[in-house]
């Protein structure tokens, strides 16, 4: 298994370069009380026209320092072209650098005394041991900010902590509407103003009027946001009758979307520092805009004649609870467009599909359940790295450029992003049904796949591909759940190993530091810990050992579970959730060893909270405040 990389703030390495001018240990080490002359034992003239060379230099020489001897500028027995500190008469033909016929024991009274030399050489040794340290420190910190870049940008991944975490600021903000990102900054919005607030302090850093029921940034779809976050921020505002003072929570709402239902909008662009870029008014001609990727906008209607059966009321079968026959629906354009031009950048068509997407609504009155066609709906959302359209008949998954990624002839297929740029395509995921009772089938001839960052077929799985909720940002294979075995493919869909385990993977949750930590289907583990290399089992944690940090007996052992984790690239940071008291633990696991490093306890008033990583930093959300851990 790859050596783990500790915390950058527990490292500090010293590297010893062997010099090969002078015996240092002898030149320091010796005797001071006699000066001696050049030629004695134990003294090497440094080489002509360089500074000092040891331990901390190469041989070149460096402005500033302190030579092994100097010479008296004044003294006209010293020459400069001799090099430092040598005299004249000594540059000669004798082994070194004499005339060779001085008589034996006479002193050469122009070279320095040797216990000013020796103190020379301990400056300039100190002096290179000094550069050297801060050297190696400097790129210590400065692999250390990479390290720090790389888990800011990694899908779920946190920054580097040791410690149980603690609040370190709170902030109270209604979540209802809308929740943003810019570089080191979250973006809500209050009474009509987007505000940015600094993920590191909480403090707020600007304000900016955007209107009433404005939605600031991508919704959440399947994941937080990861990777290089947009330097601006679109804001999506209805434009409404302020006479009326109309109050938010009561202005109509698509039961769809959940968006005001109005004909006119307003955008606005915003950047990191809080300033407005641009401002434009727009209406729902091509559809409701929302805030997309990429200072985009994006949006999605309906084209062709309106289907007569939309509304109408559908039969069910009360010994299968499925629906009956359901009426054609029609197809839809998705357009995404320049936020600050309304320039088309890219459309796409999507024809109508039966048996997929959502097409039904039911509904309850009197204690009379009622299921009518919904052949109209439409939905847009977008991540970071994705576009997505969804709605009766109709669904598609969108590069940012518009590199269309599921495919057209199989409705019930859905793509995820990875983390290293490339996409997942599941064949199987999105067969849902929405009330069918039974939903078009999956392509039995489709293969799990994954894409490049345009789109394009890089290699074929033989099963579904355990996409890890978080990595440290590295490099890693993805495991593939093929029948009964469990294998690892590279990046080009290399096998790198395969083995059947006794126990069965649900899902990797992490995938860091040469580890894989997996969710087990069934047995006595909750979490193992898999050598990524090797697929070899390193470590397991039992249903037992949960029980004991939660202070269970384990008769309760059936109210909490595992579903997510996080990664500082040393540690896995589980979630256990406790859905009969609504409770959540995170526990820390060294990855090397499945040690539990540390354990925090949400308590109560985390309740109807969510707890994940933004851009490194860990944030508690709840309907009504922002909290850092950390």
């Amino acid at each position: 298994m790859p050596l783990r990389r500790r915390d950058a703030r527990d490292r500090l390495t010293f590297e010893l370069v062997e010099s090969t001018d002078a015996d240092v240990d002898d030149e320091v080490g010796s005797p001071a009380s006699e000066p001696r002359p050049a030629g004695a034992p134990g003294f090497t003239r440094p080489p002509t026209g360089t500074g000092a060379s040891g331990p901390a230099y190469g041989r070149s020489a460096r402005p500033g320092a302190t030579p092994l001897a100097s010479h008296d500028p004044a003294d006209p027995a010293a020459s400069p072209d001799a090099g430092p500190g040598v005299a004249e008469d000594a540059v000669g033909d004798g082994p070194d650098g004499g005339d060779g016929d001085a008589p034996d024991g006479a002193r050469d009274e122009t070279v320095p005394p040797w216990r000013g030399r020796r103190t020379a050489v301990v400056g300039a040794t100190a002096a290179g041991v000094a550069l050297v340290l801060g050297g190696m420190l400097a790129v210590d910190a400065w692999q250390g900010r990479g390290e720090l870049d790389r888990l800011r940008t990694a899908p779920g991944a946190v920054e580097p902590l040791p410690d149980a975490p603690e609040e370190r600021w709170t902030t109270d903000v209604a979540l209802a509407n809308s929740i943003g990102f810019l570089p080191s900054t979250v973006v809500t919005v209050e009474e009509g103003a987007a505000v940015g607030s600094s993920l590191d302090t909480g403090a707020e850093l600007w304000r900016v009027d955007v209107g009433v029921g404005a939605a600031c940034g991508s919704v959440f779809l399947w994941s937080p946001p990861a990777g290089e976050p947009d330097p601006t921020i679109v804001c999506v505002a209805p434009v409404l009758d302020v006479a009326g003072a109309q109050d938010e929570d009561d202005l109509p709402t698509d039961p769809w979307t959940g968006r005001v239902q109005t004909t006119d909008w307003e955008v606005v662009v915003v950047d990191a520092a809080g300033e407005v870029l641009g401002r434009r008014s727009t209406t729902t001609e091509g559809g409701v805009p929302a805030p997309g990727p990429g200072g985009t906008v994006v949006r999605a209607e309906r084209v062709g004649p309106v289907p007569e059966g939309d509304g109408t009321e559908l039969e069910i079968d009360m010994t299968t609870g499925s629906v009956g026959e359901i009426p054609e629906g029609r197809a839809a354009v998705l357009r995404v467009e320049d936020a600050l031009t309304g320039d088309v950048r890219w459309d796409a068509e999507l024809p109508f599909v039966a048996r997929s997407g959502q097409c039904v609504e039911w509904s309850e009155v009197d204690g009379a359940e009622t299921v009518r066609a919904s052949l109209e709906g439409l939905w847009t959302g977008a991540e970071p790295r994705l576009v997505r359209v969804d709605g009766c008949g109709v669904t598609g998954w969108f590069t940012p450029d518009g590199a269309r990624l599921d495919d057209p002839d199989n409705p019930v297929d859905s793509v995820v992003a990875l983390g290293d740029g490339s996409y997942y395509r599941d064949p199987a995921s999105n067969e849902y049904g929405w009330g069918y009772g039974s939903p078009e089938p999956a392509d039995p001839a489709a293969a799990p796949a994954v894409l490049g960052p345009d789109g394009s077929l890089r290699w074929e799985a033989p099963g579904p591909v355990l996409v890890p909720q978080s990595t440290d940002g590295r490099p890693a294979p993805l495991l593939v759940q093929d029948g009964l075995e469990v294998a690892a493919f590279d990046g080009t869909g290399a096998e790198v190993w395969r083995g059947t385990e006794p126990w069965t993977p649900e899902s990797v949750l992490v995938a860091a530091g040469g580890t894989f930590v997996v969710s087990t289907g069934y047995g006595g583990a909750v979490l193992v810990g898999i050598d990524a290399a090797t697929g070899r089992e390193t470590w397991s944690l039992s249903r037992d050992d949960v029980d004991g940090l939660l202070g269970d007996s384990g008769s309760e052992a059936s109210g909490w579970s595992v579903d997510s984790a996080y990664t500082d690239g040393s540690r896995a940071i589980a979630v256990v959730s406790n859905w009969q008291d609504g409770s959540s633990t995170l526990v820390a696991l060294d990855l090397a060893d499945g040690r539990v490093v540390w354990t925090a306890d949400w308590g109560e008033d985390a309740r109807g909270s969510w707890v994940l990583p933004i851009q490194g930093r860990l944030l508690r959300l709840g309907e009504a405040a922002i909290t850092r851990l950390g």
